[in-house]
C-alpha cells in the first residue's frame, strides 16, 4: 500500500510540475544545435500560455555562424500548443493520483473493517 501511495504523490507532483511551471524553447537560428550553446526563449507559465497567445518574440541572426554585426531579425516563437499539450498531460497525471488515492483509501478503510460475531 506504501508504494501505491508513494507512486501517486510522485504523478501528483508531476503533474503539477508540467502544469504550472514555466517552461523555455529553443529559438530558430544562429547557431548550430548544441546543448549548451543553443539559444532559447521563456514561455509563461502553461495555464496563463494556454488561455492567451503566448508567442515571445527575440532577435536572432539570420546567418548560420553569427558574428558581431551580422544581421538580425525578430522571429516569434508560438508557445500556446505546447503550454495546451504540458496542460493535459499535468492534468491526466493529477487526475491518476486522485483516483489512486481515493482507491486506496477506500481498499485501506475496507480491510479496516472486521466482522463481529
Amino acid at each position: 500500500m506504501t508504494y501505491r501511495f508513494a507512486a501517486s504523490t510522485v504523478a501528483l507532483c508531476l503533474g503539477l510540475w508540467i502544469g504550472l511551471v514555466p517552461f523555455s524553447r529553443p529559438l530558430p537560428g544562429g547557431a548550430p544545435f548544441s546543448l549548451e550553446a543553443t539559444p532559447r526563449i521563456g514561455c509563461q507559465t502553461p495555464v496563463v500560455g494556454m488561455v492567451g497567445h503566448d508567442q515571445p518574440a527575440a532577435e536572432v541572426f539570420t546567418v548560420p555562424r553569427p558574428q558581431v554585426g551580422d544581421p538580425t531579425a525578430t522571429k516569434k516563437v508560438d508557445c500556446t500548443r505546447h503550454a495546451r499539450f504540458r496542460v493535459t498531460i499535468g492534468t491526466a497525471l493529477v487526475v491518476v493520483a486522485i483516483i489512486s488515492w481515493t482507491t486506496i483509501r477506500r481498499r485501506g478503510s475496507e480491510a479496516s473493517i472486521e466482522p463481529s460475531d
